[in-house]
């Protein structure tokens, strides 16, 4: 009995002195449920870890936005781990300590992989998680709907203080809050995050840095979630083309001589392509298919080519996506603009 006693004792000890916080001052049921757990206060001292890692590798000003990041995440946490004073019907199946533990090792994760080089430049991975009540009158039709929506976004930001690349980090963050802002919202995407976004639905927006070049950052900003009263998933996707020195994103004329013909010989590639993989295409999809092709959002670089992707409903339905397809630029070079340099 005494070596039982003893075994607790020093378990409970571990825990208090484990957490990245003083457990004799743990207010919140998250907190106290940290510090009666052995397994959870080592998961809090694991976060804190890589926190205080990625804070020393990045400029006093990321710094500062990664802090805000985690304070926010820190919010986020009461409302993703009800307690059951505050759950109400939709309650989670699994325990408080099994939600915290779950989305502590998830950020720990995240937190780990916050740095990125990539093209001699540095840049970290902002994130933000939102809730929002779902909308009176919603039928969520499933007892995992919680009675609110979330919204989890991460973004790309460049650690480099030139005007152009401060530019960059700007306009990537707008052009993944341009897809996250619900449609009927009457405010649009100005730089700040609204929680009203993330009501009535689950998703998650994500901006990813592609190919970077002097002149050239590419990015992939989509979205995927599941509206609470939604039959399936749904999702869009966007190709972020930026011009670093113009500080601005890439133009069509950017890359091809006007009155060149190269919109022709493309829609006339993706439209041979599109029928031999006999993709569930819509009867008028020839008519939208130059629509797609002008479009540079719809445009992915590198240095095979151009790949062509067609968003969802665009020549074909979600059920049954078209394409993409790629056209290489040893096909495209004749109607190249001089000052264009193929990416590498």
């Amino acid at each position: 009995m005494r070596k039982i006693c003893l075994v607790l004792l020093l378990l409970a000890s571990s825990a208090a002195q484990a957490a990245s916080f003083e457990c004799a001052k743990a207010k919140t049921p998250q907190e106290k449920a940290i510090c009666a757990s052995p397994k959870l206060s080592q998961a809090d001292e694991n976060m804190a870890a890589a926190y205080k890692d990625v804070l020393a590798a990045v400029p006093r000003e990321i710094a500062t936005e990664l802090r805000e990041d985690q304070r926010q995440w820190l919010r986020w946490i009461a409302v993703e781990c009800p307690t059951g004073e505050n759950a109400g019907e939709s309650e989670r199946r699994e325990t408080l300590a099994e939600c915290l533990l779950r989305n502590y090792q998830s950020r720990t994760e995240e937190l780990q992989h916050t740095i990125l080089r990539q093209g001699g430049v540095t840049f970290v991975s902002r994130s933000i998680n939102l809730t929002w009540p779902d909308s009176p009158g919603e039928s969520p039709g499933s007892e995992e709907i919680h009675g609110y929506g979330t919204l989890k976004a991460t973004w790309t930001q460049s650690t480099n203080a030139t005007a152009e690349w401060k530019a960059w980090n700007k306009a990537i963050e707008v052009a993944a809050q341009s897809l996250a802002a619900v449609p009927e919202s009457e405010s649009s995407p100005s730089g700040k995050w609204l929680e009203e976004w993330a009501a009535d639905g689950d998703s998650e927006v994500y901006a990813a840095v592609g190919l970077v070049s002097e002149e050239l950052v590419t990015a992939s900003v989509g979205i995927d979630g599941m509206g609470h009263s939604a039959g399936h998933p749904g999702g869009s996707e966007i190709e972020f083309n930026w011009l670093i020195k113009e500080m601005r994103e890439l133009r069509p004329e950017d890359v091809f001589r006007k009155d060149s013909g190269w919109e022709k010989t493309i829609e006339a590639l993706c439209s041979k392509e599109l029928q031999q993989t006999n993709a569930g295409l819509y009867d008028d999809w020839e008519k939208e298919l130059p629509k797609v092709v002008l479009d540079s959002r719809n445009w992915q670089l590198d240095g095979k080519g151009i790949t062509i992707e067609f968003p969802d409903y665009s020549v074909s339905a979600h059920v049954d996506p078209a394409g993409p397809v790629t056209i290489p630029w040893s096909t495209l070079k004749r109607f190249l603009q001089p000052s264009f340099a193929i990416p590498k």
